[in-house]
């Protein structure tokens, strides 16, 4: 290995040897296909519509080219030619894998998969306007309010110290700590190698930062002057898909700057399964260096952010405290965890409270000595982000029984209140994240939100970014679905019938519907934008796994639906339902609207909240110790439920009283 891998690796922690790729915090990648070998033949891979190029050692795949040369690939599967997302079209010597991903037509212009073409030469490569991931539609706004009185863990303290003498010769540090009046702190190394300093360049008179999550009181910081009148901390959500951070005046408990993203692991993988098994592949080392470096983009555009707007300049250094929420496996990328054991049964993390670490540690670019908390999981599958939907939403509070249901790339349910919570987790996301979905795509420009089917079978539709469409997100997805049925177009079993118009199509393993004609599409799109029957078996076992898992914790739990006071939506995805129309078809419980209520991006709610009140932080450890829960893998009553709502809206149609009628009287076949 080379002298700069050695040196970097070594800084960062992560062993010199190590065999995957690794991405530097500061955006330059090294890994062993970028190192010069005597045994290897390097090619040049060039992308003149991301105006970038690549060097690479022979046998590296298209997308991974594009991982290299850092351009954000939207490849669900992980690179297994399974998704058939990654469509490129090469230009100069290459070796392909035929796909079946890959139409005859697209066949005959020169597509390709890219983790099925290898270079064989120089070569110029033109992106399918669908593999390419685009700027997100992202939440960011939550309910949670600022909690008073405000308790972050760390505070500020200035003091102004008698210089010593021959007479009064007491040890730096002891003089600081007589000074602040404090019972002896624990004061890291980087800190103390640089007191002295400080003390000195102040003239004696500093402001000294102390943290105490109740573990251990230290002093993480000493400052020339007075800098009391600042106190940052910062927020994140983890997502699958997306990160978010949140950056805070702990002082007044106001958000600063808001940063967001998708999250950088995605193409190694569109859900948590296709990545641990990557990361058993490749090692979590390039998951967890992936999802850090994303993390810390958005803190220097947040910080970037704050200053513009206080005429200030900010620094990492500002933030003195870091709160983290995010699911299990993400929490376990995000230190560099081993996440085998959580998918394989019996799906054990490796801890579930975590016990604080340095944002040093983290690899953040923070304050090096910042404490980060971690929302602890409950199990495998739920995760601190759920922890945290709960402690946003208030139910652990709630003296009436409510259900909150959070739809991301994955879904988790959980039913209570103040006394007990029971929670489960359902594979439930990928469909309407965009993945399993061959029209689907995330919620990002180009992507259909909103749509509705006319009499003539024609479509009306709105674009996230008022473009021409590329594909369909979740909303649009749930639109689609319950627009096909209204109009008859699918059958109780999301199957599409033969009707007499051109919008209906063969496809493979049945029929298709056509949503909007090729020519109408965003240009380079190589084929007519098509749900077929496969897609929608799809989304039923999706919609059919939310409402199965909600079914399943209230027959286990000896509760009625109609007990239920309130249903609580949490997550991005959720926040652009259409409940009436997630009703119709089966998704979500049949209740009066007015007990919904959607609290936004809980799981930052619940990490701002955490960084923000000792009390709340309490009630996090109170919500852990309620909620009991139900692995639905292995569970014969889920699967029931499930089958059983693999119809639209559902087998019983008495659980669905609002679903759409025939003329008849009866529930439209």
């Amino acid at each position: 290995m080379n002298n700069a891998l050695d040196v970097y690796a070594e800084s960062h922690g992560f062993p010199t040897e190590c065999d995957t790729t690794v991405k530097q915090r500061h955006g330059v990648r090294f890994g062993r296909s970028q190192m010069p070998k005597d045994t290897k033949r390097y090619m040049t891979v060039k992308f003149p519509s991301e105006n970038k190029s690549i060097s690479v050692a022979e046998g590296t795949t298209l997308l991974e080219a594009c991982n290299l040369a850092d351009i954000p690939i939207d490849a669900v599967c992980g690179g297994e030619g399974k998704c058939g997302r990654c469509k490129m079209r090469p230009r100069g010597p290459y070796d392909a894998t035929p796909s079946p991903q890959i139409t005859e037509a697209e066949s005959k212009e020169g597509w390709v998969l890219g983790c099925l073409c290898r270079p064989l030469g120089d070569i110029s490569v033109e992106l399918m306007p669908r593999a390419r991931i685009g700027k997100h539609q992202i939440l960011t706004e939550t309910t949670a309010e600022i909690p008073r009185p405000l308790r972050p863990w760390t505070l500020k303290k200035y003091v102004e110290l008698q210089p010593p003498n021959v007479s009064d010769n007491v040890a730096d540090l002891e003089r600081l700590i007589q000074r602040l009046g404090t019972k002896r702190p624990c004061v890291p190394l980087d800190t103390l190698k640089e007191l002295s300093g400080v003390l000195r360049s102040g003239s004696w008179k500093v402001t000294a930062t102390i943290s105490d999550l109740g573990q251990s009181r230290e002093i993480i910081r000493v400052e020339p002057s007075d800098t009391t009148t600042s106190l940052l901390g910062l927020a994140i959500d983890i997502g699958t898909t997306t990160v978010v951070v949140e950056l805070l005046d702990m002082l007044t408990g106001k958000t600063v700057a808001t940063a967001s993203d998708y999250n950088h692991q995605t193409s190694r993988g569109e859900d948590v399964i296709a990545r641990m098994m990557y990361s058993e592949e490749k090692g979590v080392l390039e998951l967890k260096a992936l999802v850090t470096d994303t993390i810390n983009a958005l803190i220097f555009r947040a910080l970037k952010s704050a200053s513009t707007e206080s005429r200030r300049s900010l620094d990492g250094r500002d933030i003195s405290a870091v709160s983290v929420a995010g699911n299990s496996i993400m929490t376990h990328f995000f230190l560099g965890l081993d996440t085998r054991h959580i998918r394989l049964e019996p799906y054990v993390p490796t801890a579930y409270h975590i016990p604080c670490v340095s944002a040093k540690e983290a690899g953040l670019d923070v304050e090096p000595t910042a404490s980060v908390f971690t929302v602890p999981s409950r199990a495998g599958y739920v995760g601190g982000d759920v922890v945290a939907d709960v402690l946003t939403s208030g139910m652990h509070r709630s003296s009436g029984l409510m259900l909150l249901i959070d739809v991301g790339t994955n879904g988790e349910i959980v039913l209570g209140g103040k006394d007990w919570m029971a929670a489960c987790a359902c594979s439930a996301g990928p469909a309407f994240e965009g993945g399993e979905v061959s029209c689907g795509m995330r919620a990002m420009e180009g992507a259909i939100d909103k749509i509705r089917i006319n009499d003539d079978l024609t479509t009306s539709y709105h674009v996230i970014g008022d473009e021409r469409p590329v594909g369909i997100c979740g909303s649009g997805l749930i639109d689609l679905i319950a627009e096909m049925y209204a109009q008859g177009i699918v059958d109780r079993k999301a199957r599409i019938q033969a009707l007499r118009s051109d919008r209906i199509q063969s496809a493979d393993a049945g029929l298709g519907f056509v949503v909007e004609r090729k020519s109408e599409l965003v240009k380079g799109a190589a084929n007519d934008l098509v749900v077929t029957d496969a897609d929608l078996q799809n989304l039923l076992r999706t919609k059919a796994a939310i409402f199965g898992a909600c079914s399943t914790l209230l027959r286990k739990t000896d509760e009625r639906l109609d007990d239920v006071t309130g249903v609580v939506i949490a997550g991005g995805f959720g926040s652009h339902l259409d409940v009436g129309r997630s009703i119709s078809i089966g998704m979500l419980p049949d209740v009066p609207y007015e007990k919904y209520r959607f609290i936004g991006n809980g799981s930052l709610g619940g990490a701002r909240l955490t960084l923000l009140s000792a009390k709340r932080r309490r009630e996090v450890e109170d919500i852990f110790e309620k909620m009991t829960y139900f692995e639905l893998s292995v569970d014969a009553t889920f699967y029931e439920e499930f089958s059983s709502a693999l119809f639209i809206p559902h087998t019983d149609l008495g659980r669905f009283p609002s679903a759409p009628k025939d003329k008849s009287g009866g529930a439209k076949e």
